[in-house]
């Protein structure tokens, strides 16, 4: 069986654990654009995404509290932590969850694991994590999806023989918007409408990757397997705005994604795995996103040579004579392949 943990409104959740004038309040993580609201923020109808403006505005009542990426950092650490003294076979999503194999652990009491998983959260870390359980990925996140916030669900084989075939095509992960629009439009709208479909009958609507993952599902057979994370092989750091085109604000927020994705990797405390390039990922106000990349003079983790070079890479993107405005900035460091250990020489012959 595999477990799904996911944090409730993560950054929100850290931010009230810390300050008890928040608890219980609506209050967002922003910084012009909202990061995160609490719960009791989305109940207004705030979401991420929101301009700052418009939320203070039209809730002035609402509290703010800035990002606090260290502090973030830290709690994802304490939950990992915790994830894995439950079970070795940790399968990171983003950092605040988690898929955990539990198969055969604690004599197979899976409702037990959940509700001890989320309770030592509570305890421990101090955050509300919701938990799903399933016998898939699929399962055990949707399962986590029904049981926020703050609650545990598990779908055991009865209950997943009654649900799978009614699960909706567009909320099961990995379908996106436009992979929907074509099920729907060739009049496959649940998973009971998969049946009796191959998958060369799915390739003429969707990709051949949507097609077999489609069909896995539609019987039962979709992942659950966990994968245990290898090394990074970049580092990432982003952050949405309010449309703009004036460079005072679109480099400021380059900056501080910049010193953001420095410190992750400062995090990963191999010092051998230096960047050697750069990208800068634009995103503008119809969507459209520009990637561009370069290499550095030297692999560095230097703040004044990698805020320079971004700066130049940013300026390629041409964002200031555009004409669009620019609502999100982002940073990537890729990191070489770590060094493969040496193999061991054979035992010479005397």
């Amino acid at each position: 069986m595999i477990l799904h943990a996911d944090a409730d409104a993560f950054f929100a959740s850290v931010e009230q654990r810390d300050d008890p004038r928040l608890r219980g309040r609506p209050m967002v993580v922003a910084h012009e654009v909202v990061a995160c609201p609490s719960y009791e923020a989305r109940a207004l109808g705030i979401h991420a995404g929101m301009p700052l403006r418009q939320v203070q505005r039209r809730w002035p009542d609402v509290l703010v509290t800035g990002y606090r990426s260290e502090a973030y950092e830290e709690a994802s650490a304490l939950l990992f932590d915790l994830f894995r003294r439950f079970t070795p076979l940790v399968e990171p999503g983003s950092m605040e969850e988690a898929f955990l194999d539990v198969t055969d652990r604690d004599r197979g009491d899976v409702t037990g694991m959940a509700y001890a998983l989320r309770a030592a959260a509570r305890t421990e870390v101090g955050l509300p994590v919701s938990v799903g359980a399933g016998s898939t990925k699929l399962m055990a996140k949707l399962a986590s999806r029904r049981a926020k916030p703050d609650g545990v669900v598990v779908v055991d084989a009865e209950l997943e023989a009654r649900v799978r075939p009614r699960l909706r095509l567009d909320e099961l992960w990995g379908v996106g918007p436009m992979s929907y629009e074509k099920l729907h439009a060739a009049g496959l709208f649940v998973v009971s409408d998969l049946q009796g479909l191959s998958e060369d009958d799915l390739k003429r609507v969707v990709t051949t990757a949507m097609a077999r993952r489609l069909v896995s599902i539609a019987r039962g057979t979709d992942d659950a397997t966990v994968r245990l994370p290898g090394p990074r092989r970049s580092v990432s750091a982003s952050r949405s705005m309010p449309s703009t085109r004036t460079r005072s604000k679109v480099v400021a927020v380059l900056d501080e994604c910049v010193g953001r994705a420095i410190a992750r990797v400062a995090a990963l405390d191999e010092p051998a795995r230096l960047p050697a390039r750069l990208e800068v990922l634009v995103r503008y106000d119809d969507g459209t996103q520009v990637l561009e990349r370069g290499p550095l003079d030297v692999p560095t983790l230097d703040a004044d040579t990698l805020r320079g070079a971004a700066v130049e890479l940013l300026d390629r993107t041409g964002y200031e004579w555009d004409g669009r405005g620019v609502t999100m900035v982002g940073v990537t460091l890729p990191l070489p392949t770590p060094p493969s250990p040496p193999s061991p020489r054979p035992a010479s012959r005397s």
